[in-house]
């Protein structure tokens, strides 16, 4: 925990010289429900500078149902901290296309090394929650590395109201999936000039207006060929013990809130989703606040 703080605080200083904007992301399922289980925690650190080049580092957390038991549960999911690194960059074959195709890779690990239970008793502690007990049955020790592929399609219907289907890709070592969605967003100043971000939430290099706002909703529909959160390594490593029969199919509704204005940015998203594993009963639903700043 004390490694990521310093390395974001790092970032914030030095890399505002190097580029445009920077975002700090922060999901939590305690933002949206009173529990503290499956997507646990999300921390996320984005640079993104006037080539539409974009720099990331994020760490993920995830427990079971039940914090207080020490041993594996079965049938629930593994205890696993993820940190990696990524780059990205967005692709336009023309400055006033209303299409964006946006590419990255992720790298980074999976297991005690992404020091998730530190992460997670750290925070526990801080706001006297229970103490998550089961942290050594974390998936193990793991190099991780994805790739991901997104379109999406901006269609204004007034100045006022825009539609964006888009649709997915991810494969690697962490997630291979299939993904297709759309947004319908609806505000103040939704045109950005001269093109928006592959985020569906997020503002873009090139916004000149003072001020823009706009709510929104979305639904999403993923197909998991693989998910190593779940399912661990496919490798097939023996000390995983792992028994979760993930669904393969996977909806998820989205509904949120965005302001912008000058330099500032600010977005307030709740995420509904569906079971991602047989018997889970439970939804793994989440909330997530961002706050940027375009330098």
């Amino acid at each position: 925990m004390r490694k990521l703080i310093l390395i974001t605080l790092l970032a914030s200083v030095v890399l505002p010289t190097l580029a445009l904007e920077t975002y700090l992301t922060m999901e939590n399922d305690t933002f949206l429900k009173r529990a503290d289980d499956d997507y646990s925690h999300g921390t996320k650190f984005e640079v993104i500078d006037s080539n539409r080049v974009h720099l990331m580092i994020e760490q993920n957390l995830y427990a079971p149902g039940d914090l207080r038991k020490e041993e594996h549960i079965k049938g629930d999911r593994p205890y696993c901290g993820m940190l990696i690194g990524g780059i990205g960059y967005e692709f336009f074959q023309d400055p006033q296309s209303p299409w964006t195709h946006y590419g990255e890779i992720d790298f980074g690990m999976i297991g005690p090394s992404a020091h998730g239970k530190e992460t997670q008793k750290f925070v526990h502690k801080i706001l006297h929650c229970k103490d998550p007990k089961g942290w050594d049955n974390q998936l193990h020790d793991e190099f991780v590395v994805n790739g991901q592929w997104w379109t999406k399609y901006n269609y204004y219907i007034t100045d006022w109201m825009a539609l964006v289907p888009r649709v997915g890709i991810a494969a690697g070592t962490i997630q291979d999936m299939t993904e297709v969605g759309c947004d319908l967003k609806i505000g103040y100043n939704l045109r950005p000039t001269p093109n928006n971000s592959i985020m569906f939430s997020a503002p873009a290099y090139g916004w000149q207006k003072k001020l823009s706002c706009w709510v929104f909703v979305g639904a999403d529909e993923r197909f998991y060929l693989y998910n190593h959160i779940l399912e661990g390594s496919m490798f097939g490593h023996k000390d995983d013990g792992l028994d979760v029969d993930i669904n393969r199919f996977v909806g998820e509704i989205r509904a949120g809130a965005v302001l912008r204005y000058d330099s500032f940015y600010v977005s307030y998203v709740a995420v509904f989703r569906q079971e991602e594993f047989k018997h889970q009963g439970r939804s793994p639903n989440y909330g997530s606040i961002c706050v940027g700043w375009t330098w």
